[in-house]
Formats: structure tokens, C-alpha cells, sequence
């Protein structure tokens, strides 16, 4: 299993850890859920665009 720590861009407080299935669209619906928020893109702690699940790992948390 997989998961990350997500944020809303911009903070590094408040953050949610969930579980990575499924597609890309399905983990942007749960952070959209997780943080209030209507999420439509997903960055790296260092600001580089996620456009595909497979590139998400442990490392990112």
C-alpha cells in the first residue's frame, strides 16, 4: 500500500494521510474530500506536477 500526506498548496499544516488507489482521478476526489476543498491537480513537496499515480510513492510523504 502507498500513501501520502496531503496539503492545500501553500501550507504545510493540517495535513490529511491517505491510502493511494485506483486512478489519478480517484485520489483528487478524495483529497478534494479529505481537505474541503475542490482539488484538480496534485504537486510533490517540491512543486512538480503529479499527472500520473504511478509516479506517487512513500517517498513524497
Amino acid at each position: 500500500m502507498r500513501r501520502v500526506t496531503l496539503f492545500i498548496n501553500g501550507t504545510n499544516k493540517n495535513g490529511k494521510v491517505v491510502a493511494v488507489y485506483g486512478t489519478l482521478s480517484d485520489l483528487l476526489s478524495v483529497a478534494s474530500n479529505k481537505l474541503g476543498i475542490k482539488a484538480s491537480s496534485l504537486y510533490n513537496g517540491k512543486g512538480g506536477l503529479i499527472d500520473d499515480i504511478a509516479l506517487i510513492s512513500d517517498l513524497f510523504m
